[in-house]
């Protein structure tokens, strides 16, 4: 089974597995897996929806490492369904390549700043519970989301144009990262998300209605939910990545802060 939350990919390993790699396995002081050369196919999985969850989580200055292109040694071989046990060229490569991301010697991805370039490796922890937790050892570059004039807001590299309710409220996102409950736009921020709306919409009736609108606590819930589902489907639209659009740790609970992942990456 498998799991993804804001910074790590987590999947349940077999007891016979598990066991190998606490046999025969060497971590560091903080849990990291740095040593384990016994590469099975379950193990290869994980890793490669390890990339996948990596992939996705991508800015658009990362890409995975080359790594993952490297050929096997079992893709010409004609007698690769009998001797995948015991071939001595697959553990070879499986070690090298496997075997080297799964203990942080090969770079999983890279990120390119400028000139330069940063490799992204894989920490992986396991836990008592035969879970094996992948996060990534290098933090997003800063810079990748904009606050714009007019209610625009620079995202990963591209500009989106929001409209006003949409803009106000992923502004409030941003100068927020802690997060919010969506209840406190009709309480303790209702002030500063009136003010933000009106510089983006420069409209006093709007300004008006949405006072209104705050004002009925009893359909706010409804009606801030509404507002930001219309955001996220517009960013989904956009194609910006799921890391830059607001989410919570539980579907629509009001009382729990919402927040941009990529601003708030402890959560």
């Amino acid at each position: 089974m498998n799991s993804i939350h804001n910074d790590s990919f987590v999947t349940t390993l077999t007891a016979s597995t598990a066991d190998l790699i606490n046999r025969y396995g060497e971590c560091d002081e903080e849990g990291r897996i740095v040593r384990f050369n016994i590469i099975n196919e379950e193990l290869i999985g994980a890793l490669r929806s390890a990339a996948e969850w990596l992939e996705r989580g991508f800015l658009s200055n990362e890409s995975l490492s080359q790594v993952w292109s490297r050929p096997s040694p079992c893709a010409e071989c004609p007698e690769r369904e009998d001797c995948h046990i015991t071939c001595r060229r697959k553990h070879a490569f499986d070690k090298e390549v496997y075997g080297a991301l799964l203990c942080g010697n090969e770079a999983a991805g890279v990120q390119r700043v400028g000139e330069e370039e940063n490799m992204v490796h894989f920490k992986v922890h396991l836990t008592a519970e035969n879970r094996l937790i992948f996060r990534r050892d290098a933090g997003y570059t800063e810079g990748a989301i904009e606050l714009l004039k007019n209610g625009g807001v620079w995202i990963d590299g591209r500009a989106i144009n929001l409209r006003p309710w949409s803009a106000a409220l992923y502004r409030m996102f941003v100068l927020h990262p802690e997060g919010f409950p969506l209840s406190q736009l009709g309480r303790e921020l209702k002030g500063e998300f009136v003010r933000n709306y009106k510089n983006i919409s420069q409209s006093a009736v709007k300004v008006a209605k949405l006072k209104e609108q705050l004002a009925d606590i009893g359909g706010l819930s409804h009606l801030v939910n509404n507002k930001l589902s219309e955001l996220n489907k517009q960013l989904r639209a956009e194609g910006v990545g799921e890391i830059f659009i607001p989410r919570t740790t539980q579907h629509k609970a009001n009382n729990k802060p919402y927040f941009i992942p990529y601003l708030n990456r402890e959560k």
